[in-house]
């Protein structure tokens, strides 16, 4: 029997590790709560540290060819999310929703993030933590934040046609080099450093977000808000620590790579090599069948 592994997420590392793991000759299961490939790369503008691929390519269109790529070997993620896992020494018993269990050699665990939550945030506001989420219908959005999802989703919001005002709690951007020059150059983005929201409340069809800079404190309308505050690694939902820095096993038989491995925002071509290197570690250190 050959080598089966399970590879959970089907963001860009998910992929590499899938692809790679198949081509090794392991019989792969792959699972993804939402069941598409391309995880948080589908939320971004513009890609330009991709080696071979068209500067300025789409994040959308990124994943494009990452479902491409995987389907040429027959590969693309079941709908499923991992509610929990249980591990011997000969193999790791993963379950999913209902109860079911999967039992595989070797897991793969590549599923990401998830946003800080943001105290100012309630149910019934348009608040979201991911571009892709914003209403199509919405034109003027308060974006929070100064790092590079920020400045990415405030770029991305003017290039769609819509006003954005970012607003930066401290008196520059955490946001560097190309990105940070495009977000400060970019004529007709509403910039406010040392700008606090303080609160939001619904004004019927959108939000009212009161702002608070050290001259004053003002409520202006907005159709929704885009909050980029930060994310944490999915990996204690399972149990789990972050592993030490460099390192790719969490235990015998398995893996973590990508996003969930670095504990916040990273980036496609690191989650690949990640897939890439996990694929070969499990190829050497687990005895095939």
């Amino acid at each position: 029997m050959p080598l089966s592994v399970l590879v959970v997420g089907a963001g860009p590392g998910g992929v590499a590790a899938a692809v790679q793991l198949h081509r090794l000759g392991a019989r792969v299961l792959w699972w993804d709560r939402t069941g598409v490939i391309g995880g948080l790369l589908r939320n971004a503008r513009s890609v330009e540290n991709w080696p071979g691929m068209p500067v300025g390519t789409s994040g959308a269109e990124c994943c494009v060819r990452l479902r491409e790529h995987a389907a040429a070997f027959g590969l693309l993620p079941e709908t499923v999310e991992a509610t929990g896992f249980s591990e011997s020494g000969t193999a790791v018993e993963v379950v999913r929703p209902g109860g079911v269990t999967e039992q595989v050699d070797a897991v793969v665990w590549a599923m990401g993030t998830r946003p800080q939550p943001w105290a100012m945030a309630r149910p019934e506001l348009p608040v979201f933590y991911e571009f892709r989420d914003l209403p199509t219908a919405a034109r003027r959005v308060l974006i929070v934040g100064g790092g590079e999802a920020a400045c990415d989703g405030a770029l991305h919001w003017m290039q769609s046609g819509g006003q954005a005002v970012l607003a930066v709690r401290s008196a520059c951007l955490r946001a560097r080099g190309r990105l940070a020059g495009q977000t400060l150059d970019r004529a007709g983005l509403d910039l406010r450093f040392d700008t606090e929201v303080i609160g939001l409340a619904s004004d019927g069809t959108g939000v009212s977000a009161t702002l608070r800079t050290a001259a004053c404190s003002i409520a202006e309308p907005f159709d929704a808000v885009l909050f980029c505050g930060g994310r944490t690694s999915r990996l204690p939902e399972l149990g789990f620590t972050t592993p030490p820095t460099g390192s790719l096993r969490l235990s015998a038989r398995t893996w973590v790579i990508g996003d969930a491995r670095l504990g916040s925002l990273g980036q496609a071509c690191i989650a690949m090599g990640d897939g890439l290197l996990a694929a070969s570690e499990i190829s050497e250190l687990i005895r095939w069948g």
